[in-house]
């Protein structure tokens, strides 16, 4: 019998263990996962590869949403995305899109994460590269939650990221019901409550552009329940024309050239050339800004080349010569600096690109000029002396700070060295007078 009861046992030990759950890449998944990659590819990076981990993390908070009703990255026990990445054996950072709504098709969950700029991102984040997807049904809405990985060692560009850890960034997708064509076959959609923009052309599945065009609206649009959206134009209705961008921008606390021209699409210096400005130029909010020409219009004329620098606060004549590439010896002759000039903020000198002013020639070292109380040199004087050129730039390259009473250390040892000299010709002499003496004595 108790041969027996060990048998059993050791079988029972031995067992196979359960076969784990593996996610099939087929019906809802896949299709998230085509239109995903699809995506990526087309903004030239490589489709994510599935991993059957992170589709267990994903699986598991498309359940917990199903189940409880709820669009949340909290899962169940307060878990993570990353915690339940981790969980799952994934050795490496996660982050996750969920996203659910009556009758949401896998085409347009993926549109409403295109939509949302915060979603968008982790879906074409080159940093990550792995992916698994979740779906569920529940309270008579279907659920999708995206896990998007990148393997510990993984090594990819790094471009600047917002997270989504925090829940108050998500928002539920209210019902939308789909409109009916009309007998003109136009199709118009009632707003209800907790609608916007990107929701209702998710479910629609038309850009977002392009409900912004029919309708005469833009972002900065505002829409109330009752309102009616225009989603599909009457048959043989002509679409309006595209309307033409305003041609200023109003300058909002904060903002610079470079913000400015990154929001609307243009470079540094096109901002720059449609305002007649510079670098230096300073905006306030308020201001209004040019940001395109309207057609027709004229441009404004091609910049001449900058002359002149306006010295900044703990700028150094070094620091100046080296942003406009221009040799040190030549910023100071074209500005008469003299030896121990100072930079104060708001001077404006004059520079000159490598090319356009031959390279100033720089005599043999000389004898240091005396020390001079710090002036200013006014900018109009003529051509200093080249020797004094040469001192100037002696005194305005970046050297370490001299010691204290240095000349004077200096000038004491070569006093030093003229005594010494003196007192072994006296000693010189001194020994000739007793070789003389001792000679006639002898």
């Amino acid at each position: 019998m108790w041969l027996a009861l060990i048998l059993i046992g050791l079988t029972y030990l031995n067992r196979p263990s359960a076969t784990p759950v593996i996610l099939a890449q087929t019906g809802s998944n896949l299709q998230v996962l085509n239109l995903v990659n699809d995506l990526r590819v087309r903004n030239g990076l490589p489709p994510f590869v599935w991993d059957q981990r992170l589709a267990v993390a994903a699986q598991n908070q498309a359940d917990f949403m199903a189940a409880n009703n709820v669009y949340s990255h909290t899962g169940a026990g307060g878990s993570t995305p990353q915690s339940r990445a981790s969980a799952a054996g994934f050795p490496g950072r996660a982050t996750e899109n969920v996203v659910g709504g009556t009758n949401l098709t896998p085409g347009q969950g993926v549109v409403w994460w295109i939509n949302s700029p915060i979603h968008l991102n982790t879906l074409l984040a080159p940093h990550y590269s792995h992916v698994g997807i979740g779906t569920a049904q529940g309270y008579d809405q279907n659920f999708y939650a995206l896990v998007a990985g990148s393997p510990n060692g993984y090594s990819a560009p790094t471009v600047p990221q917002v997270t989504d850890d925090n829940d108050q960034l998500l928002a539920p997708v209210a019902p939308v019901v789909i409109a009916e064509p009309r007998e003109d076959g136009s199709i118009v959609h009632v707003v209800d409550s907790g609608q916007s923009f990107w929701v209702i052309a998710a479910r629609y599945e038309i850009p977002l552009n392009q409900l912004y065009l029919y309708n005469n609206l833009n972002e900065d649009s505002v829409i109330s329940p009752g309102d009616e959206l225009t989603i599909r134009l009457a048959d043989g209705q002509e679409p309006p024309p595209t309307p033409t961008p305003p041609p200023f921008y109003t300058v909002r606390e904060g903002e610079s050239w470079w913000t400015i021209a990154a929001w609307h699409k243009l470079s540094v210096s096109d901002l720059l050339w449609l305002n007649s400005a510079s670098e230096q130029s300073v905006l306030h909010a308020g201001d209004e800004v040019r940001i395109a020409l309207l057609p027709g219009e004229s441009p404004p004329p091609t910049p001449t080349p900058q002359l002149t620098h306006v010295v900044a606060a703990g700028e150094t004549a070094w620091d100046i010569s080296l942003r406009y590439g221009l040799p040190l010896d030549e910023l100071i002759i074209l500005n008469n600096l003299g030896p121990q000039a100072i930079l104060s903020v708001g001077d404006e000198l004059l520079i000159v690109t490598p090319t356009s002013t031959p390279t100033a020639t720089i005599p043999p070292t000389g004898t240091p000029t005396p020390t001079q109380t710090p002036t200013r040199t006014p900018m109009s004087s003529p051509t200093p002396d080249p020797q004094m050129v040469h001192q100037a730039i002696m005194d305005l390259r970046p050297t370490a700070t001299p010691t204290p009473g240095q000349n004077t250390l200096l000038e004491a040892g070569i006093f030093g060295q003229f005594g010494l000299l003196t007192s072994i010709g006296f000693l010189a002499a001194g020994l000739l007078a007793i070789i003389v003496v001792w000679r006639k004595v002898g």
